[in-house]
């Protein structure tokens, strides 16, 4: 008998059920696959959350509730506070690379405290499958790759930027960032995945990772931009500018592909639709180096 694939069967789960677990949802997109592999990162979450509740008792010596009573008595805002100050206290130089929340969790539980942990996504992974644990009520927030988290506590909201030791309940400083259920998180692991995969050469395997980026989230316009990408590898203009369409579609803002979709459309001929998407680029970014080369090529300038 074939046994399905773990990440196919988690794609068929969130399409009948439309919600999953989220902390094996991501566990899966790391590689895991079997009943020993999620116990043993179970686990490990334990171990970082028990770290956690001995901060709490740290700081409330006095009359600190049982485990079963502290989570209605303890204000939602202030036991996140303590769970990004804990998190950060332990490993201070947590800002790197990973996005994988295994890996995330491994370097969460290294010895070494100047050992690095992850990068935005990976970090807003493990805060949320933390902070779900306590009951937390948690979004993310996205712009462009970016990602951060949302807390809601009483009709308040908070915004938690784990790459900033000053994070937790900071402004954003005037840019614009979508919210999102946390759910969403997988189809940017997804997303950043394939990058990586792209950048190792590994096409095929990208390609896959933005289209299951596409279907948990259908309005992920980088992903679209990212497949076009694939597309255009292999020569499939025309359904390269179909996927760059899209992408402007939801994000008329989004400079890359703007030039993607005019280098896509220079090769099937269409001169004058690629010069307008390079000078589109422009208009949004005048500092695009490729937009202004692709155009002195075209106009022959």
């Amino acid at each position: 008998m074939t046994i399905p694939d773990p990440e196919e069967r988690l794609i068929r789960e969130l399409r009948a059920e439309g919600d999953v677990p989220l902390a094996r949802a991501l566990l899966t997109l790391s590689g895991l696959s079997t009943d020993e592999e999620f116990e043993e990162y179970r686990l490990k979450l334990d171990r970082i959350h028990r770290g956690f509740i001995e901060k709490l008792k740290r700081n409330n010596p006095v009359g600190f509730p049982p485990s079963d009573e502290y989570k209605a008595r303890f204000r939602p805002r202030y036991r996140a506070r303590m769970l990004f100050e804990h998190l950060w206290h332990t490993k201070p130089r947590r800002h790197d690379s990973n996005i994988l929340l295994a890996r995330v969790i491994d370097a969460q539980l290294n010895p070494d405290i100047n050992s690095k942990v992850g990068n935005c996504v990976g970090l807003t992974s493990l805060f949320t499958v933390l902070g779900l644990r306590e009951d937390l009520e948690l979004t993310i927030l996205v712009s462009g790759e970016h990602i951060l988290n949302r807390l809601r506590a009483h009709g308040i909201a908070y915004n938690i930027e784990h790459t900033d030791p000053l994070g937790f309940d900071c402004d954003l400083g005037g840019k614009s960032y979508s919210e999102y259920p946390a759910v969403n998180l997988l189809a940017h692991v997804l997303n950043s995945r394939g990058l990586a995969r792209e950048r190792a050469g590994d096409f095929d395997a990208a390609a896959r990772d933005y289209e299951k980026a596409l279907f948990i989230r259908p309005d992920y316009a980088n992903a679209y931009n990212n497949r076009g990408n694939m597309k255009y590898r292999k020569g499939e203009f025309g359904g390269a500018v179909e996927d760059y369409d899209r992408a402007i579609g939801l994000s008329p803002s989004f400079v890359e592909p703007y030039v993607n979709r005019g280098q896509a459309r220079e090769k099937l001929g269409e001169t004058e639709a690629a010069l307008k998407d390079f000078e589109a680029a422009l208009e949004l970014d005048p500092d695009s180096e490729d937009a202004r080369e692709w155009l002195k090529v075209l106009s022959g300038v």
